[in-house]
């Protein structure tokens, strides 16, 4: 609070030396200075999620790492902040002179990997200091286009002298930042861009856009494309669906738009200035061979000129589902035109896969990957599993690596990872810088049918060593000969059910890897529940990370017999809009009123009766009754408000991880489970209670003539000795909890904490985890 009172003081006290200059603070606590018509971005180290950081000598570095606006090109004039503080620890720091720098420690600053300014350890104590970023320096050489910073610490009298060099980097530090601003890009290729963009300075924001009445096709390849950009971004963003008829001249201006359908069910298409262009609700010149392909093509906003829209469309819902599919693939394959590109086909993940049980990494098309640098470095490899070897009880890895002997071994260790899972965690040590094999026993139920991922990530922190006359980095290696043994597994019933239990949401509707058999089932002309639909697909796409999204979606008054049969349900929406739901409403753990929306808990001895006015969202799970191997779950409310919820429930962190048993029931900050042999309501945990309706109670398994009919009377010695054995308990307690706090602080060590060192993956040469699918 100090803090923030200290900075608005600041800022205020510039704006009055300065009447001349605008600033303009955005939500995320960027300033755009507009002084004589130029631009210019102020932006603290904070405000770009970087933590103050410990460098410690001899050698030590960190970096920042940001992404600027699609519109934006940096322009010279532009300068670096940095606000740091030198301390000295050891035996010999008390020898150090104020005047002179005789052991020649040093800081140096890079911007995009050229040299902006050196930094000579002068003196203790809190400095800042200025650099200009040259001009040749302003432009990306990273894949993902961010800009990055790297701060190096070279302080080799370490090596001489018993002294250690601690220099924090400050997260005041600050960049400035002149710009002009022109028309984004256009290029299918860099997507997520410019929709999404990670270390962004400034927040967007996105809306797809499906018609006022789309048919179930269009609306599935609107799901698909909200997965696909779930699987590609891999966080949350703020990326919703709407309507065509929704849109507000405000969300037109403000938003980045993804278009969904047919050229003649979206009015708003005519406007645009496509490639290919969109008149009189048909497109202009599509050459007679693409009339069925799928039609992908961007475009300047005509409502906003710093905004882009996508359209994904075709001339029938075949070319839009094509088009949708590519689009969720992160993929797009660009020739003359990188803002236009036409979908021929689309190969899907097919029924069976052959089963092939042992192979290596070779055999798969990878080659020996070395990973090199201080900080967190990935690889991620991809194999298929058959439907046949999703429970084999014997399936292994053999992972086989070696390293450099510069690790420091007291903190270096790598982490595997199955499909988002860790399987195994191992430090380095001097035995494995030999070739090494490590064994990984693949837990039941972590493997999916179709594309699994196995991700090897390391975190490396050099040896503090003061030879620097040969390779420095340390590197760690992964043989292509590592091998997968996967054996086909001998029980017939390799589909058995899950264990129903919300708290494994979303991991029940991940058993294929492209959600090809997860089906939403939602009412028509119902675009709130179509928007939870959407973000329900954002976040399977973000957990299940499908090479290319096929899911399913069918309207509730008309579920084909196939999709019943074949297909995981996810059903959304109020009870009374959803036809389907009244034919497994009676196997629900709490079945539906279809008069007020209202889950009964007819099962339990006390009933609570929801008071008018308040909502709340359900949650429910149920083995399908047309195939007891696949799930269904029912995001239902008892008002729209409360259907909200209850998809808010599956998404937000805040809430979902109290999610449990087979029915769940949210008032928006809480949630309530239950499970179907539970007596007593959970709707009275959440809202007050209107009334309370007791029912009759449950027959007790034992016989009312078997019992006694005598209350029990506890003995007249039990409560004082009940009292004395507390007391007693809470001594003990007590002394042992002194005994060890005495302990703690008597063996606590001075020595310097290396969590802050990875600085949320910031730390110079590491390679974060810029692509989620390989």
């Amino acid at each position: 609070m100090k803090n923030n009172l200290i900075a608005i003081i600041v800022l205020l006290g510039l704006l009055l030396a300065n009447p001349f200059s605008v600033s303009a603070r955005t939500s995320t606590g960027l300033v755009v200075d507009k002084q004589n018509n130029a631009n210019e971005a102020v932006v603290t180290f904070a405000e770009l999620g970087f933590r103050e950081t410990n460098l410690v000598s001899p050698f030590d570095s960190t970096r920042v790492l940001f992404s600027i606006p699609p519109n934006w090109r940096l322009i010279p004039g532009g300068e670096v902040q940095l606000d740091y503080e030198v301390t000295l620890t050891g035996a010999d720091a008390g020898k150090i002179g104020t005047e002179q720098n005789p052991y020649g420690g040093s800081l140096s600053v890079t911007f995009n990997d050229q040299l902006v300014g050196n930094i000579p350890l002068k003196e203790l104590g809190s400095h800042t200091m200025r650099f200009q970023l040259p001009p040749t320096a302003l432009t990306s050489v990273r894949r993902d286009g961010r800009h990055q910073l790297i701060i190096t610490l070279s302080a080799q009298f370490s090596c001489i002298y018993d002294i250690r060099a601690i220099v924090a980097i400050k997260p005041t530090s600050t960049f400035k930042l002149p710009f002009e601003v022109s028309s984004p890009e256009l290029d299918l290729s860099r997507l997520p861009g410019p929709f999404y963009l990670r270390n962004s300075l400034l927040p967007d924001r996105t809306l797809l856009v499906v018609p006022d009445n789309p048919d179930v096709e269009g609306l599935q390849a609107a799901l698909n494309v909200m997965a696909g950009f779930g699987s590609m971004v891999g966080d949350d963003f703020d990326f919703g669906l709407a309507t065509a008829g929704e849109l507000t001249e405000d969300d037109l201006a403000s938003s980045n738009l993804i278009f969904v359908g047919r050229p003649d069910e979206i009015d708003l298409l005519g406007g645009i200035e496509f490639p290919l262009a969109v008149e009189n609700k048909q497109f202009v010149n599509l050459p007679a061979e693409s009339a069925t392909d799928g039609v992908v093509e961007m475009a300047i906003s005509p409502w906003n000129g710093d905004k882009v829209v996508l359209l994904v469309s075709g001339n029938s819902a075949e070319g839009v589902t094509k088009a949708a599919q590519a689009v969720s693939s992160g993929r797009i394959l660009v020739y003359e035109n990188p803002a236009l590109a036409y979908v021929a086909d689309v190969q899907l993940l097919s029924e069976t896969l052959p089963v092939i049980e042992d192979f290596t990494l070779q055999n798969l098309g990878y080659t020996t990957e070395t990973l090199s640098g201080v900080g967190e470095n990935s690889v991620q490899y991809l194999f298929n599993v058959s439907k046949e070897q999703l429970d084999a009880k014997d399936a292994t890895i053999d992972l086989l690596y070696y390293h450099s002997g510069l690790l420091n071994y007291g903190f270096s260790s790598f982490t595997v990872e199955l499909n988002n899972q860790v399987i195994a965690s191992t430090p380095f040590s001097k035995e494995s810088e030999q070739l090494t094999t490590l064994q990984l026993k693949i837990p039941p139920g972590l493997l999916r049918f179709g594309e699994n991922r196995l991700a090897v990530i390391a975190r490396m922190l050099a040896e503090t060593s003061c030879d620097v006359s040969g390779f420095s980095d340390p590197w760690l290696t992964i043989s292509d000969q590592s091998k997968f043994h996967l054996p086909a597994s001998a029980d017939t019933d390799v589909n058995a059910p899950w264990l129903l239990d919300l708290k494994f949401y979303p991991t029940l509707f991940l058993t294929h890897s492209d959600l090809g058999d997860v089906a939403f089932v939602l009412p028509r002309s119902s675009p709130a529940n179509w928007k939870i639909a959407g973000q329900v697909a954002y976040s399977l796409g973000k957990a299940a990370i499908p090479l290319i999204s096929n899911l399913e979606s069918v309207y509730a008054d008309d579920v084909p017999q196939k999709v019943r049969d074949e297909n995981s349900l996810i059903i959304i929406g109020k009870s009374s809009t959803l036809p389907f739901l009244s034919e497994i409403n009676d196997q629900l753990p709490a079945p539906f009123d279809f008069t007020d929306d209202t889950a009964s808990e007819r099962q339990m001895q006390i009933i609570y009766r929801i008071p008018e006015g308040v909502s709340v969202g359900y949650l429910e799970l149920l083995n399908s009754p047309y195939n007891t191997e696949k799930p269904i779950l029912v995001v239902a409310g008892n008002s729209d408000e409360g259907l909200i919820k209850a998809g808010d429930a599956l998404r937000q962190t805040e809430i979902d991880n109290q999610l449990a048993g087979v029915f769940a029931v949210t008032n928006g900050t809480q949630i309530a489970t239950g499970k179907t042999s539970s007596l007593s309501s959970i709707v009275g945990t959440l809202v007050p209670a209107d009334q309370a309706i007791v029912t009759t109670p449950i027959p007790s398994p034992i016989p009312s003539s078997s019992r006694n009919p005598n209350a029990f009377v506890p003995p007249a010695w039990l409560l004082p000795l009940l009292a004395v054995s507390g007391i007693a308990i809470l001594l003990i307690i007590g002394f042992v909890g002194t005994s060890a706090l005495s302990k703690k602080r008597a063996t606590t060590p001075s020595g310097i904490s290396t969590d802050n060192k990875l600085n949320n993956g910031s730390h110079a040469n590491s390679e974060d985890n810029e692509k989620r699918r390989s």
